[in-house]
């Protein structure tokens, strides 16, 4: 009897382990399809950054983005920026909307690191000085790092995620 209960034990183990095996093999499956999904979508130049949190650098105050509407979105054939963005390189600093299509952008890289993407572009957004975006995209989350310099203003960090324009 002793025999008999350490063999189904031995079995349940032995299939618990294979289970184990099978879902590792198939979140593996998944992840990779998204990475290909992901790479897919930079490399058509056809996907939307969608902020959830913004930073004024070096030490801002931390600001969560609830709106919806807020978004870089990277065409084949221009950028549609509309995003907060905070002015100003000295106290008192105030809110703005960069709200601007850009049918050309200087310096426009596409370039493939270990963990995903970084995809950079440079413009004047109609203004008096040259703004470089800088977008860090990892493949496997989908999440994103959208760096926004200025000479003009402090660097705005916002943290978000990437998606498919449909």
């Amino acid at each position: 009897q002793q025999d008999s209960r350490q063999q189904r034990r031995e079995q349940r183990e032995q299939m618990s382990a294979e289970r184990r095996a099978e879902r590792i093999k198939k979140r593996e499956e998944r992840t990779a399809a998204y990475i290909r999904h992901i790479d897919s979508i930079v490399l058509s130049r056809n996907f939307i950054f969608n902020p959830t949190s913004m930073q004024r650098q070096p030490a801002g105050q931390f600001i969560s983005i609830n709106n919806p509407s807020f978004e870089v979105a990277y065409y084949t054939d221009y950028i549609d920026v509309h995003i907060p963005f905070i002015k100003g390189v000295v106290p008192p600093y105030y809110p703005v909307v960069l709200n601007a299509i850009l049918p050309s952008v200087s310096d426009y890289t596409t370039i493939q690191n270990t963990g995903g993407w970084t995809v950079t572009f440079s413009s004047w957004l109609y203004g008096g000085s040259d703004y470089i975006f800088t977008l860090d995209i990892y493949s496997a989350s989908g999440s994103a790092v959208l760096t926004i310099k200025s000479l003009a203003d402090n660097t705005v960090t916002y943290s978000g995620y990437i998606s498919q324009v449909y």
